[in-house]
């Protein structure tokens, strides 16, 4: 089946949080974790969808919404998982990554976008390993993860829109818009 999702937009970590994440999905492949490993670490705002515009369109639609937005802090408090499938470094929830998630959704549907974010509280975090961990594996990689005890802040004051190439995501430089300004 071909995946004809085409764009998703998500936030990007600061350095201190991809260097940590990046540094767990290595240990991870170990384990035989490879799943996502090469789209870049990112909180997913707006989950993949298809869409007939350019990334070039869907940029200065986003363009147009930032302005009315100001940036926040994000916080990062230790790992988590969604059931035995995916392990994250958690990012608490807050009602800024609700209003964001949901000022987004709610412009590009005006714009004709079909973007599916169901009014249900997001909730952040930085992919580390899913769908391919063994299921032997998952209490030990999860509690081994944990024991860092990892949290930090970071600002969110951009938003990265992702584009489809082939099977892969891409991020370029000038699809990274800034917020508020």
């Amino acid at each position: 089946m071909i995946d004809d999702k085409t764009h998703f937009i998500g936030v990007l970590p600061s350095l201190e949080i991809e260097r940590i994440v990046e540094s767990d999905r290595k240990w991870s492949e170990k384990y035989g974790c490879r799943s996502g490993h090469s789209t870049p670490i990112h909180v997913t705002l707006i989950p993949p969808f298809s869409s007939k515009k350019s990334t070039e369109e869907i940029r200065d639609i986003i363009n147009g919404i930032l302005p009315l937005l100001t940036p926040f802090v994000g916080k990062v408090d230790g790992y988590g998982s969604f059931g035995n499938r995916t392990i994250f470094l958690r990012v608490l929830p807050s009602e800024d990554w609700d209003n964001l998630s949901q000022v987004l959704a709610k412009g590009l549907r005006a714009m004709g976008e079909s973007v599916k974010v169901d009014g249900k509280k997001l909730i952040p975090h930085f992919t580390v390993a899913n769908r391919d961990i063994p299921p032997e594996s998952f209490s030990f990689m999860l509690d081994k993860l944990s024991s860092h005890g990892f949290s930090s802040n970071f600002t969110v004051d951009s938003v990265a829109l992702f584009h489809r190439e082939g099977r892969l995501w891409r991020l370029r430089e000038e699809d990274i818009i800034k917020i508020g300004m």
